[in-house]
């Protein structure tokens, strides 16, 4: 795959104490799987899948964590947990009063930091490709408290979110966002949109296929998809490892992909590639493991947001972005 290299070195110009508000991603870490090991007959509710993009039924064990196994297709390569946990199980985990908390004091409470920082970030990209066209209709999927949308909606387009979260969706909604509580697949619209939004949302789904199907349907022609997902060829995985790799999270995370997996993933469905990059947090995360396991790192923050430039550039940030076209037939 070909990657657009940067000429120059551009800082990420993040600041984790903002983005990371006191202990909240430490919080995360420790009460990430909290709500299903609380329920000792969790594994009463796994299901077997096939593959999420060939739908292949052959996989090869890559390894188990958290108690579920985490597997190889292998005829296209992707990566994912199998067997699951059945849906119904999921939804009453991202609605818990648990999930809830870690959010709040993770998302709530970054909220204006992130509409300034990634608001901005994710519409200025955006503005590239619509051309010369005002009027946007824009349909965010998994939200959160809204902050990219409310970011949008100052560059005058037309924003929608759908949050499965009841805080983060009331925090938003309070905000004067149209955001909706619920999924999908039961949401009603008449609207055909000209770009559709999904970050950090597609590594949830236990059948991706199926909510990428639906949005298509309410694309515009020429319509854009846009979509974060953690990269499994990161810095942070290969140097963390994945029992220590934060965002190989199997109760959560049910699907890994790399930038060829995820391509392909978009192929099968019909869909042109646009552009594709990472960013990344790897070495300030790879810093943060290695304090906690009161081990020193030799790198300064400058030299690590240097150094994550490089990796970024390379294709191996943990954050893989990728913008793609409704083809039309």
């Amino acid at each position: 795959m070909k990657i657009n290299y940067k000429p120059n070195f551009i800082t990420q110009n993040i600041d984790l104490k903002k983005l990371r508000p006191g202990n909240s991603y430490g919080n995360l870490q420790k009460k990430r799987n909290s709500y299903l090991t609380n329920n000792k007959k969790s594994s009463n509710y796994l299901v077997k899948r096939n593959c999420p993009s060939c739908n292949k039924i052959k996989s090869n064990l890559l390894l188990k964590k958290d108690g579920f196994s985490i597997v190889k297709c292998k005829y296209c390569d992707l990566i994912y947990v199998n067997p699951i946990l059945d849906s119904e199980k999921y939804l009453n985990t991202y609605k818990s009063k648990t999930y809830q908390n870690i959010m709040k004091s993770l998302g709530e409470k970054s909220h204006k930091y992130r509409l300034e920082r990634f608001g901005k970030e994710r519409t200025s990209y955006l503005k590239k490709f619509i051309g010369s066209k005002k009027k946007i209709n824009l349909l965010d999927i998994g939200c959160s408290t809204g902050f990219f949308i409310e970011a949008a909606k100052k560059e005058g387009w037309r924003c929608e979110g759908l949050e499965l979260n009841p805080s983060a969706a009331r925090f938003g909604i309070k905000r004067g966002l149209k955001i909706y509580q619920t999924n999908l697949e039961n949401f009603k619209t008449n609207i055909k949109y000209d770009i559709i939004t999904l970050f950090d949302v597609l590594e949830h789904l236990s059948n991706p296929k199926q909510i990428i199907k639906y949005a298509k349907k309410i694309l515009k022609k020429n319509g854009l998809l846009y979509v974060y997902v953690p990269n499994w060829d990161s810095a942070s995985r290969i140097l963390m490892k994945e029992k220590n790799c934060h965002f190989i999270w199997p109760t959560h995370h049910l699907t890994y992909f790399t930038p060829k997996t995820l391509l392909s993933f978009f192929n099968k469905l019909k869909f042109k590639l646009v552009d594709w990059e990472t960013q990344g947090l790897d070495l300030f995360d790879y810093a943060w493991f290695l304090k906690n396991k009161k081990k020193n790192f030799f790198l300064n923050e400058e030299q690590i947001d240097i150094l994550q430039g490089y990796i970024n550039s390379s294709g191996n940030g943990k954050n893989l972005r990728m913008l793609v076209k409704k083809i039309n037939f």
